[in-house]
């Protein structure tokens, strides 16, 4: 009994953490494709230090061109927060902005049984397949939205920033994105604004994702089966109904782990 707490324990916690993950993962795969995406640009080059972060060093002495023919420096900083506390513009910061739980079915699928075949030949080369339970399988979605929030210092730079992030999130890498379990469902832009900072302006403008998340969980069934006996009976089996002569009758055994051997 305790073994099977364990395992019921162990189940629910993979579970838990299957479901937190894809609450979170929508932010770290956008993320990466957007840092895949600045990684190609010419101009608002993105460059990663040795640990993989936005390389952001002293910027004393360094040429006003830094970063565009070499990976000095990264041109533009994407993360979901500022890793210290002074700010690098222009910033791309992605946050996550609420999500809901949709089951797929009445009960999340639950009781859904998968069946495997598996084929059999006996030793006068008899085949026969016989479906037996492989696994159960549960599935869900997260449904919610994702925040992306452009800062620069000049309003042009707001204004590229936003036409590439929207492009290519909602045409060029909706695909990708698709196949790495983020599904964007719509895309909403606020509209620009500016604010006073310091002896500057800070412009932004903030682009609204509402996404999708799928979730599947298939737990095995092991040694449903052990063994399987084959029983055949001798008759006449031109009558009907048919005859059965009495007395004789073959049954074998066969263990399930030694016909998939032989297989």
């Amino acid at each position: 009994m305790a073994t099977g707490n364990t395992y019921l324990t162990d189940l629910y916690a993979i579970n838990s953490y299957v479901q937190n993950t894809l609450i979170i993962h929508p932010v770290a795969v956008l993320i990466e494709t957007l840092r895949e995406i600045f990684s190609q640009d010419s101009y608002y080059h993105y460059t990663r230090d040795t640990f993989g972060f936005p390389k952001v060093p002293d910027h004393t002495d360094l040429a006003s061109n830094a970063g565009i023919e070499n990976d000095d420096t990264t041109r533009i900083f994407i993360g979901e927060y500022y890793k210290f506390d002074a700010k690098y513009h222009p910033a791309i910061l992605v946050k996550a902005a609420g999500s809901r739980y949709v089951p797929l079915s009445f009960n999340q699928n639950r009781g859904t049984v998968i069946w495997a075949n598996t084929k059999f030949i006996d030793g006068y080369g008899n085949t026969t397949t016989i479906a037996t339970p492989n696994y159960f399988k549960e599935a869900g979605v997260w449904e919610g939205s994702v925040s992306i929030e452009i800062e620069t210092r000049s309003s042009k730079s707001r204004n590229e920033l936003m036409e590439i992030v929207s492009i290519f999130l909602i045409n060029n890498r909706l695909i990708q994105l698709q196949n790495a379990g983020v599904f964007i469902k719509g895309m909403e832009q606020s509209s620009p604004s500016e604010e006073e900072d310091r002896n500057d302006k800070l412009f932004k403008q903030s682009i609204t994702l509402n996404v999708r998340s799928e979730w599947r969980r298939e737990t095995p069934i092991n040694s449903t089966i052990d063994a399987i006996n084959i029983c055949v009976d001798f008759g006449n089996v031109e009558t009907s109904p048919m005859q059965l002569a009495p007395n004789i009758r073959i049954n074998s055994n066969v263990e399930l782990l030694d016909a998939l051997i032989d297989l």
